[in-house]
């Protein structure tokens, strides 16, 4: 079965790519999503700046709904397939190169030649190829079905702003390669996920911990090249547009290297808690398709069912932690 990552944890990347202190983080199991919505969207952002993912993941979805794609989270990871011979070779290889003694001083050397050949053959090309770059990339944004108007718009904002920053010069820079170069090297052994059939076996929670040394990392190697993405993180402002009943819509802003970019943001309380419209939805979707693949016929034999029953127990039982 092939696994897919639940909508909300899709998300919080999408957050900080498009958002994109020694701060005390709460333990996984006491992040819970205010009670109002201006502070739910600030307790989303903080999150994101703290590198801390497993919180992220706990403040998008009300407790019940957060177990339950855990659960299934889990349960796919149990029955996915083995890793592709391929795949793992190519993977192993990579985290093998990154981790190894001399990394940062070979992985330089190679990169040399490569800059060299960008800076004689791009360079002057950059113009074009920006501009079609644009294009396309726009194109696919208003391509995609699974974006609301509002996203799609917010998107489009994004892309014009990096591709204006995006630079042959920028990416060309040694001691910006040298710096992003050991952010790599420094990230892939903290990760300390040396095989693809390690990294595939990570529970959800577990997954989230690694990505959030995975997020610190790529916002190490962002800021090499000028894109400071804790600072977007830092300059977020919510504001209430509407509330009624249930529901509320609130403007999100935030400074996206010289520009302020904003976006509106669907709210729905839960419970006592906000959250995000968008990611509630897709969730419930993601479980009620997988639901519905259980409820098949092929899907009806005694291991399936005893693994629902496995999955319904453990969900029921992290909702009550």
């Amino acid at each position: 079965m092939t696994r897919r990552i639940p909508a909300w944890a899709l998300l919080a990347l999408l957050s900080l790519a498009l958002a994109l202190g020694a701060c005390r983080k709460d333990a996984p199991d006491a992040a819970k999503a205010p009670g109002d919505p201006v502070a739910a969207v600030e307790g989303l952002a903080k999150a994101l700046r703290d590198n801390d993912l497993a919180r992220y993941s706990r403040l998008s979805l009300p407790p019940e709904l957060h177990a339950r794609s855990e659960a299934l989270w889990n349960r796919r990871v149990a029955e996915a397939e083995p890793v592709a011979d391929a795949d793992a070779a190519e993977y192993d290889k990579m985290m093998a190169r990154l981790t190894s003694p001399n990394a940062e001083a070979e992985l330089i050397r190679d990169l040399e030649p490569k800059l060299a050949k960008l800076e004689t053959e791009i360079s002057g090309q950059w113009p074009m190829m920006q501009a079609t770059a644009l294009i396309f990339l726009n194109a696919a944004i208003q391509a995609n079905t699974e974006l609301s108007a509002e996203e799609k718009a917010h998107s489009n904002e994004v892309v014009a702003g990096l591709m204006a920053w995006a630079q042959p010069s920028l990416f060309t820079d040694r001691a910006r390669a040298r710096v992003a170069v050991s952010a790599l090297v420094d990230t892939a052994a903290k990760l300390d996920l040396p095989t693809l059939a390690q990294a595939r076996a990570l529970q959800m929670m577990p997954a989230m911990e690694k990505g959030s040394v995975a997020l610190a990392g790529l916002k190490q190697v962002a800021k090499a090249y000028d894109l400071d993405l804790d600072r977007a993180l830092d300059g977020v402002k919510a504001e209430l547009v509407s509330a009624q009943g249930d529901r509320a819509q609130v403007k999100v802003s935030y400074p996206l290297l010289e520009k302020t970019v904003s976006f509106d943001m669907a709210l729905v309380r839960v419970g006592d808690g906000w959250y995000s419209a968008d990611a509630v939805q897709q969730a419930e979707e993601e479980l009620a398709e997988a639901a519905d693949l259980a409820a098949s016929p092929e899907a009806n034999s005694p291991a399936t069912t005893a693994a629902v029953a496995d999955e319904a127990a453990a969900a029921a039982a992290s909702a009550g932690r």
